[in-house]
C-alpha cells in the first residue's frame, strides 16, 4: 500500500508540475501575442532608434502587462535582441540573453531557459510591420520589425504546485488508510479460507496430499454437494476408464460417461446423510466395492469421501472357492462310495465269485475316473467344464457337453472363462431349483462369420416374462442373495464384455428351463446391443 500510494501521490505531483507549466507556456504565449499586436508597439518597434528613446514609451507598457498577468518579465526588443524594456530597467539597451532565431523566423518559440532572472518559461514572438491575425490565431504580414518575450519563473510555478500539495497528500493518506482498512480485511479473509497457513506449510500440505494421493491403493474420489467431483487419485482414474490427462475436475460422473450402474450408487453420496460401507457396483466389467463418508464441516455441506475397491479379482477367488468346495464335497462323496464298493468287491473274493469281483471292481474304476467322456478341443474351456461337470455330479445334476466346433476359440482365454463360467454357474443353480431330473447341456458349434455359438441350457423353472428384459442389469436377480454371495453380478459381466467383443446373447424359453445362446464373433467388429429375446 505504501508504494502504491506513494508512487500515485509521486504522479500527482509531477503531474500538477505538468499542468502548471502548460498552463505558463499558454499564458506566455497569449501574453506575448498581445503586445506584439498592440499599435503602439508595432509603431514603436517599426520606427526604431536609440533603445533608450524607444524604451521610455515600451518600458510603463510592459511593466503593466506584467502586472496585470502576474508574470515575471514582458520584453520589447528590436529584431537583433537589444532590449526595449525589461523587470530591471537597468538593462534596458543590452541584449537578451535567450533563443530569438525563431521567433526572427517568423515562429512563436517556448522554451525553459536560464535566464538574468533565473529559470523561467518563456515565449518568443514575432511583432510585424503589418499585423493581420490569420484563422487559426496566429498573426502575420510585412516583416519582422520587432521580438516579444513574455516570462514566468520557474519558481512560480513550484510555488503554484505548492499550494496543490497539501490536498495531494491528503487524498494519498485518506487512500492509504481505506487501502489499509481494506488489505487487513482481505488477509483476514484469506488466512480464513486458508485455514491460518502460511504459504510455505500452504505448499508442504499440498505436496503432503498429493503424496498420499498417489499412495493410496485404493480409489479416492471426492464428490461436492451437486455431485461434481472435486478429487480423483489416479487409481480411482483407472478403475473409472478415465485417461491420465483426462479433464474430470469440477464435472459431473453422467458428463464423463460413468457407468450408469455405478452412478447409481454415487448419487447416495450427495442424496443421504448416512454411511455406506462397500456397496457393489459395476464399471464396465470391473466389479467394484463402494464406500461413501463425510469429508467433514470444513470441506461443505453434503460434500463425500468415496473410496473404490476392485472386487473383480475377489469375484474370481470366489468362484474358485466355491469350485473347489464342490469339488472337495464330490471327492469325499466319490471317496466314500469308492469305499463300499471296495468292501463289495473284497466280500465276492472272499466267497470265491471271482467273475461278479473283476466286474464290480471294474465298475468301482470307471466311476472313480470321472467324466472321462468329456472332450473339449479348447484346452481352457476343457478345464473349466470338467471342473463343472464334478459340481454338477456332486449336486446330482446331469452335465453334458457337446463340442462340434473344428476352429480354435475366437475371443482370450480370461474372456471365455469369464463368459461360459458365469453361464454355467447360473445355469446350475436354476437346474437345482427345478424338477426331479436336473440337467445342463452345453453346446459348442462354429459359427457362420468364424466365430462360435455358444448354448447353455438348463431344466430350471424358467425366467419370468416379466423379467426377461432385466436379466442382464447388474443386481438383478430371481434367486435370493447369500452373505457371501451377492447376485445380480454375473450375467451382467457377461453382457458387458459381449457388447465390448461385439458379440451378442439370445435368451430364449425352453421346455422346460431357458436356453441362454452367445454368438462370438472372429474379432472384435463393434459395440453390439445386448438385448434378451421376446419370452412367453
Amino acid at each position: 500500500m505504501l508504494v502504491t500510494v506513494g508512487g500515485a501521490a509521486a504522479l500527482a505531483v509531477v503531474g500538477a508540475q505538468r499542468l502548471e507549466t502548460d498552463a505558463a507556456e499558454r499564458l506566455t504565449a497569449a501574453t506575448a501575442q498581445t503586445v506584439a499586436t498592440d499599435p503602439a508597439v508595432v509603431a514603436a518597434v517599426t520606427a526604431g532608434g536609440d533603445p533608450l528613446v524607444v524604451g521610455r514609451s515600451m518600458q510603463p507598457l510592459a511593466l503593466r502587462v506584467q502586472a496585470a498577468t502576474n508574470t515575471a518579465f514582458v520584453v520589447v526588443m528590436s529584431p537583433d535582441g537589444i532590449r526595449y524594456s525589461h523587470a530591471e530597467p537597468d538593462r534596458i539597451g543590452q541584449r537578451y540573453v535567450g533563443t530569438i532565431a525563431e521567433a526572427r523566423a517568423g515562429r512563436v518559440y517556448s522554451e525553459h531557459y536560464l535566464g538574468t532572472l533565473g529559470p523561467s518559461v518563456r515565449t518568443v514572438v514575432p511583432v510585424w510591420s503589418a499585423p493581420t491575425v490569420g484563422p487559426a490565431g496566429s498573426v502575420s504580414g510585412g516583416r519582422v520589425v520587432g521580438l516579444v518575450s513574455v516570462g514566468v519563473l520557474e519558481t512560480r510555478i513550484s510555488e503554484l504546485v505548492a499550494r496543490e500539495l497539501p490536498w495531494i497528500v491528503a487524498v494519498a493518506l485518506v487512500a492509504f488508510a481505506v487501502g489499509s482498512v481494506l488489505a487487513w480485511l482481505l488477509a483476514r479473509r484469506v488466512r480464513r479460507q486458508t485455514l491460518g497457513l502460511e504459504p510455505e506449510e500452504i505448499a508442504a500440505a499440498y505436496t503432503h496430499h498429493d503424496a498420499v494421493l498417489r499412495a493410496v491403493r485404493e480409489g479416492l474420489m471426492v464428490l461436492d454437494a451437486d455431485g461434481r467431483i472435486v478429487v480423483l487419485n489416479a487409481e480411482a482414474r483407472r478403475l473409472l476408464g478415465f485417461a491420465p490427462d483426462q479433464p474430470v475436475e469440477g464435472r459431473r460422473l453422467v458428463e464423463l460417461g460413468v457407468d450408469p450402474a455405478l452412478r447409481a450408487v454415487t448419487r447416495l453420496a450427495t442424496g443421504g446423510a448416512a454411511d455406506v460401507r462397500d456397496a457393489l457396483a459395476l464399471a464396465g466389467e470391473r466389479v467394484l466395492l463402494l464406500s461413501r463418508s463425510s469429508a467433514g464441516p470444513r470441506a461443505g455441506e453434503g460434500t463425500r469421501v468415496v473410496t473404490l475397491r476392485d472386487r473383480t479379482e475377489l469375484a474370481e477367488i470366489l468362484r474358485e472357492r466355491d469350485a473347489a468346495r464342490d469339488r472337495a464335497r464330490a471327492l469325499s462323496s466319490q471317496a466314500h462310495e469308492f469305499a463300499n464298493r471296495m468292501q463289495t468287491v473284497l466280500t465276492l473274493v472272499q466267497l470265491g465269485d471271482t467273475e461278479d469281483a473283476l466286474r464290480a471292481g471294474t465298475a468301482a474304476v470307471d466311476r472313480a475316473r470321472g467324466p472321462s467322456d468329456l472332450v473339449v478341443q479348447d484346452p481352457v474351456l476343457a478345464a473349466l467344464l470338467l471342473d463343472k461337470v464334478w459340481t454338477a455330479a456332486e449336486r446330482q445334476i446331469a452335465f453334458t457337453v457337446a463340442d462340434e466346433t473344428t476352429r480354435d476359440a475366437p475371443v482370450g482365454a480370461d474372456d471365455l472363462v469369464s463368459l461360459l463360467g458365469n453361464l454355467v454357474d447360473n445355469a446350475l443353480d436354476a437346474a437345482a431349483d427345478g424338477g426331479p431330473d436336473p440337467a445342463v447341456r452345453v453346446t459348442l458349434q462354429d459359427g457362420a462369420d468364424g466365430g462360435w455359438v455358444v448354448e447353455v441350457a438348463d431344466t430350471g423353472p424358467g425366467i419370468p416374462a416379466a423379467a426377461a428384459d432385466d436379466v442382464f442389469e447388474h443386481g438383478f436377480s430371481t434367486k435370493p442373495a447369500a452373505p457371501d454371495r451377492p447376485r445380480g453380478i454375473g450375467l451382467a459381466l457377461v453382457a458387458r464384455i459381449l457388447r465390448r467383443l461385439g458379440g451378442a446373447i439370445e435368451v430364449r424359453p425352453a421346455d422346460p428351463g431357458t436356453v441362454f445362446r452367445l454368438t462370438l464373433p472372429a474379432a472384435v467388429t463393434g459395440a453390439v446391443p445386448v438385448s434378451p429375446a421376446p419370452r412367453r
